[in-house]
């Protein structure tokens, strides 16, 4: 770090340096958590100007710190227990995309996903006896159920809901009455293309509804829990590059996963962390949104995706590191999407705790099983449902696990590719589900499944601001998976 960069850090918190230090102060800043380090010690002090005094003050700091580390090294749980984990690359679309787009795609892919989802669905007692829509349309009008693909849904001028249901022998028209205020209430959360079971009865070429069914997670499923001490950290959306990424708040991050941050309790919780799960937009990237570029520090992604190296390496080395791309990463637009490309980050493949995957991720970590989803698609659903919201995104992300689609509607705001096979179908349930994309910490328990929405590292852009978006930076969820408890970390 050359001296220009460390008169312009000090000089940005209004902190100047006297000119006899700075050659020993360069010294010591070797890194960016050291800057951070000292910056915070300056602060702390009250002074605006950095002397010889304050230098020998922060190295004698400095140095009884060191050894505390040194001699509590020993004491870090996490280290004392092997990393396990295991990420299902069957459910990883990395090198196995081979979709040219054409019809037969298309309908391999609404096949798959009917065909999967249809079968949860049959689970459901209520549903164990569907039949195919044309054989229910020509049996004798009394009650049965039916299991489709939504193509449209629309309200008519009396105030009745239409929908238009489709399974592989036809299509059929059903109709929820308007009089019926509760079944009304539950047809506002269905949206097009997902896989919906209907009970009612069929007569006057219309299906009439009287119960609605999503896949939904089952009442009382067993769940899966560590047998040791060991915590995942839960981070997305950091945005290297952006003049809005907040460095000095990742830096506090990062000081607290080597325990050198927070009080004993919370060092007791960093000497726990085993796993680090990054959902998406590690990087600001280039032309993501328009005026981006005047929102950049760092114009190159390459250099973007180095910078973020950086602060890894940073990281204690018994931490395992699992990062799935989202729409600011050097990857395809369209989900699924595949890893970050090793052209970009080369360094990242070869570092041995750095875990590569596509979007979604499937994975269990020490047994539990987390499925980690940058989140775009909450874009369609908070759109397309009433009553969701930026600002509640754990509500959005509800409704997602009870249709048990990470991403249903075709044809929104998040480009699908239709592959053989439909990758973002939640077939087997998460203990964690994991989200990022709308700068949001929130998160809710539904039956036995943690649904966590895990914020920012960037304060609100100009685009953010047009839209009336409010991040919340600064809020980690940290999960024990022994107790599946969450515990949220506040940096900011």
């Amino acid at each position: 770090m050359n001296k220009t960069e460390i008169l312009c850090r000090f000089l940005d918190c209004n902190i100047n340096i006297h000119p006899s230090v700075l050659g020993e102060l360069r010294q010591l800043c070797s890194s960016e958590l050291d800057m951070s380090r000292i910056l915070d010690i300056t602060k702390r002090k009250g002074t605006s100007v950095v002397t010889q005094e304050l230098l020998d003050e922060i190295k004698n700091g400095n140095e009884k710190k060191t050894e505390v580390i040194i001699k509590g090294r020993k004491k870090v749980t996490a280290e004392e227990y092997d990393a396990d984990i295991k990420i299902s690359r069957s459910k990883d679309i990395t090198s196995k995309s081979f979709t040219s787009g054409n019809i037969n795609n298309f309908v391999k892919f609404f096949n798959h996903r009917y065909e999967v989802l249809g079968k949860v669905l049959k689970n459901r007692q209520a549903l164990t006896g569907s039949n195919l829509i044309e054989i229910v349309k020509n049996h004798s009008p009394s009650e049965s159920s039916i299991i489709g693909i939504v193509n449209n849904k629309k309200e008519t001028k009396r105030g009745h809901i239409l929908i238009e249901l489709e399974d592989p022998s036809g299509i059929s028209n059903a109709l929820i009455l308007n009089r019926d205020e509760d079944l009304k209430k539950i047809s506002t959360e269905i949206v097009t293309d997902e896989i919906i079971g209907l009970k009612g009865k069929y007569g006057r070429g219309l299906f009439i509804v009287n119960e609605i069914f999503f896949p939904d997670v089952p009442i009382n499923r067993e769940v899966r829990k560590s047998p040791d001490p060991v915590v995942a950290v839960l981070i997305s959306d950091v945005h290297v590059g952006s003049a809005k990424f907040l460095d000095d708040v990742f830096l506090r991050f990062i000081k607290w996963l080597r325990m050198e941050e927070g009080n004993s309790s919370q060092r007791e919780l960093a000497s726990k962390v085993k796993y680090i799960v990054i959902g998406g937009d590690i990087v600001d990237g280039v032309g993501i949104y328009p005026e981006q570029k005047e929102e950049l520090v760092i114009r190159d992604i390459h250099k973007q995706y180095a910078k973020f190296y950086e602060y890894l390496s940073m990281i204690p080395d018994y931490i395992e590191i699992i990062i799935t791309p989202g729409n600011h990463d050097a990857t395809r637009q369209a989900e699924p999407q595949p890893a970050i490309s090793e052209d970009f980050v080369q360094e990242y493949y070869e570092d041995p705790r750095i875990h590569m995957t596509g979007n979604p991720l499937t994975a269990e970590l020490h047994g539990v099983r987390v499925v980690s989803y940058h989140g775009r698609s909450l874009d369609d659903i908070i759109s397309a449902i009433p009553g969701m919201s930026y600002t509640k995104p754990a509500k959005a992300m509800l409704s997602l696990l009870k249709k048990r689609h990470l991403s249903p509607i075709y044809g929104g705001k998040v480009p699908l590719a239709p592959e053989n096979t439909d990758y973002l179908i939640l077939e087997e349930l998460p203990e964690i589900l994991h989200m990022g994309h709308v700068h949001t910490f929130d998160h809710l328990t539904y039956r036995n499944t943690l649904v966590i929405n895990s914020g920012t590292f960037q304060s609100q852009t100009s685009f953010q601001k047009k839209v009336n978006l409010q991040p919340t930076p600064g809020k980690i969820p940290v999960v024990d998976l022994q107790t599946l408890k969450i515990v949220k970390m506040e940096f900011i």
